[in-house]
């Protein structure tokens, strides 16, 4: 069973929320790696001095008002790849936004592509959910954004899920939300990248408006195309 998480908007109290990157050992160690032994992560001993040899811009602290609340890590194999660690956010400071923040930075330092997707989720009037197993892991997210043209509603991705079923109870949790609002979005939008984005589709009493072609000029990216259903751009991912 999963549970659905909103994604709330950016409040003005973060403000004083303040993101920088980790830049020396001492820090990596104070910020990343004594958390990270304190959650039971075994880090190693020479963690710190490791992974600044890798990437001085690989890390960054999140500081409310002066004091360091949140840590995370970013290892970057290329422009099209990488893996996100030592994600913490301080327990007293858990489920109020600040650890999106510094996750949309992490993110956001990888590529065009990627940055893309970080503005889109703090853009004003998005919204999102995302999909949470027992063990609490992300298994699935979406968002939709209002249209250029107010009148045609909402544009609905990305949608990335483990499974139809995780991805067909997200979508149904979106178009609740957006039915409810004071006023309901008057048409909604997915672009259905794959064949089981164009089934979900089908089997909600979607309607097909029109095709597009993707192309690329070397292999086609190694990505889990199996678990995509909807992209936020066609361009852009």
């Amino acid at each position: 069973m999963e549970s659905l998480v909103h994604l709330q908007p950016e409040k003005d109290e973060h403000k004083s929320f303040k993101i920088r990157p980790i830049t020396t050992e001492e820090e990596m160690q104070r910020f990343a790696i004594e958390p990270m032994a304190k959650e039971g992560w075994r880090p190693g001993l020479k963690d710190a001095e490791c992974f600044l040899a890798c990437d001085l811009t690989a890390a960054f602290v999140g500081e409310l008002n002066g004091k360091p609340i949140a840590t995370v890590r970013i290892s970057k194999y290329g422009d099209s790849f990488a893996f996100i660690g030592a994600y913490l956010v301080d327990k007293e400071y858990r489920g109020k936004g600040y650890g999106l923040k510094i996750f949309n930075a992490a993110v956001s330092s990888i590529c065009l592509a990627s940055a893309f997707l970080s503005r889109l989720l703090r853009a004003a009037g998005t919204l999102g959910y995302v999909a949470v197993n027992r063990e609490g892991s992300i298994v699935g997210y979406i968002s939709a954004r209002p249209t250029f043209l107010k009148e045609e509603g909402y544009l609905i991705g990305p949608l990335f899920a483990n499974s139809k079923a995780i991805a067909q109870r997200l979508l149904k949790a979106l178009f609740e939300k957006l039915l409810h609002q004071e006023k309901a979005a008057p048409l909604v939008c997915m672009d259905a990248s794959t064949k089981q984005g164009m089934e979900l589709g089908e089997e909600l009493q979607g309607k097909k408006v029109f095709d597009f072609v993707y192309m690329v000029t070397k292999d086609i990216p190694n990505t889990c195309l199996e678990k995509q259903f909807g992209v936020a751009n066609t361009d852009l991912g």
